[in-house]
């Protein structure tokens, strides 16, 4: 499978490291590498976990989001929490149940 293209937050990023960003548009472009990081590594789990295909997980998370009433990137770390036998809502849990289980075989 060929690796997934690098974000625009990457590029971003890159270029930031490479000129004089403000201070304020340097911890911005930080933050938004990390949140899309955390989508990243969400996505791998519901794959490796949730049986989802990989080109599925990012719709999975949209979906959840949507259904919650969160945003992708809290949905994301609730899914990494859980991964990790963390405590998450039983709203989130239950949800996730429902998503996941049209992929269990």
């Amino acid at each position: 499978m060929p690796s997934p293209r690098p974000s625009r937050s990457v590029h971003l990023l890159a270029a930031a490291a490479a000129t004089e960003l403000p201070q304020a548009e340097h911890v911005q472009l930080r933050c938004a590498l990390a949140a899309q990081s955390t989508i990243h590594m969400a996505e791998g789990a519901l794959a490796v976990l949730g049986s989802v295909p990989f080109e599925d997980a990012r719709r999975v998370l949209a979906r959840l989001a949507r259904t919650l009433g969160l945003d992708v990137y809290t949905v994301a770390e609730h899914v990494l929490t859980l991964a990790q036998a963390g405590p998450v809502p039983q709203t989130v849990i239950d949800e996730m149940h429902r998503v996941l289980a049209r992929y269990r075989t």
